[in-house]
């Protein structure tokens, strides 16, 4: 991560507390957490889950200071794709220069709900929130502005995670509110020593509440070293399974009163046809995101085929990627399930598909 290196030593008053938390959980909770300077071969990943490591957080992007308007790890999709091929499970992270304006939080949230996206992260997958620099001087209007993002990586249907160093993380935030809003969801850097360590020296453990992953060395193995105290990454669980359902009372992430849908006006080129769980579905490389999925499948059933000029065809047959122009549109209604930025998932042919957010109209 371009995390803040600091030394901090926790303290021994912590054993206990440590002791507590990690009964009954898998020793096998041993991870890593990666960016562009990293590797992103399933052999590099190998290497890591041959010395006992089990996951793998990976940077999606980052918007303030050093990240710029938006910065997006182009190593993302291939490092969330072999740390998962070699059997590790995958987080994300993003780095939120925001401070304490709920605004920028705001959209923070939406691009990074897009990278993540865009590197095939799966819904129900953990996104953490990177807060170790630029904190306004009010905790509570960090705190709020915080929550934000948290609430919008939630509402997208990702579960929300804090990280940060632990001097930072209690002296910018009231994480009391965290803890409440969304359990044990903090990831805390603390390190007793910046040389290498293969494990965690449990003694070492920081003295707080709530944390779900420790971020244990800053050199293990030349990484940054990390162990599960809670549970884990839960990439196949929804959200609402795992993390405490925002309050209605504060910060909740705006959601429109009723339900959206969205039309589209286009005639579109139904750039290949493909088959996936027994069923056919068709592909326009313009409305996919980036890189190409089964998440970005239009259901066949849902198509009209059309001319070039959107007139129904009175054969709807297709003809099969055999290089002749083919042609659709889409006519319905369709639900909107959720929506960043740039991206929006709607429900088509009753299942969700994901596309580029200009090519619909929403009401």
């Amino acid at each position: 991560m371009n995390k803040l290196k600091r030394w901090v030593v926790a303290s021994f008053g912590a054993v206990a507390f440590f002791g507590a938390m990690i009964t009954g959980v898998s020793a096998n909770t041993n991870g890593i957490d990666v960016a562009s300077y990293q590797g992103d071969t399933t052999s590099y990943f190998s290497s890591f889950k041959q010395a006992g490591d089990n996951f793998t957080m990976v940077k999606l992007g980052g918007r303030g200071g050093g990240e710029g308007a938006h910065y997006s790890n182009p190593k993302a999709y291939a490092q969330i794709h072999n740390a998962d091929a070699v059997g590790m499970q995958t987080g994300g992270y993003f780095w939120g220069q925001f401070g304490d304006s709920v605004s920028d939080a705001q959209y923070s949230a939406q691009l990074a709900v897009q990278d993540a996206q865009n590197a095939g992260l799966a819904k129900g997958s953990y996104i953490a929130l990177d807060y170790e620099a630029g904190a306004g001087v009010n905790k509570a209007n960090n705190t709020t502005a915080i929550l934000t993002f948290m609430d919008a990586i939630y509402s997208a249907g990702y579960k929300p995670m804090l990280y940060s160093g632990a001097y930072y993380m209690k002296a910018n935030i009231d994480l009391s509110r965290v803890n409440v809003r969304y359990p044990n969801a903090l990831w805390v850097a603390s390190y007793p020593t910046t040389s290498h360590q293969a494990t965690p020296n449990m003694n070492y453990f920081p003295s707080m509440s709530n944390v779900k992953i420790w971020q244990y060395a800053d050199n293990h193995y030349g990484v940054d070293g990390n162990v599960m105290v809670v549970g884990s990454l839960d990439n196949n669980k929804p959200a609402e399974q795992v993390a405490s359902k925002p309050s209605q009372s504060t910060n909740t992430p705006s959601t429109p009163a009723k339900t959206q849908y969205a039309t589209f006006s286009g005639v579109y080129v139904a750039d290949y046809w493909t088959r996936y769980n027994n069923k056919m579905y068709g592909v326009n490389f313009d409305m996919s995101i980036k890189p190409i999925d089964y998440n970005n499948y239009i259901p066949i059933s849902a198509m009209t085929l059309t001319d070039k000029y959107g007139n129904k065809l009175g054969n709807q047959y297709i003809q099969g990627n055999n290089g002749r122009m083919e042609y659709f549109t889409l006519n319905g209604k369709y639900k909107v399930i959720s929506q960043t930025a740039t991206t929006i998932n709607v429900e088509i042919g009753g299942e969700p598909v994901s596309m580029m957010k200009a090519f619909a109209t929403i009401k």
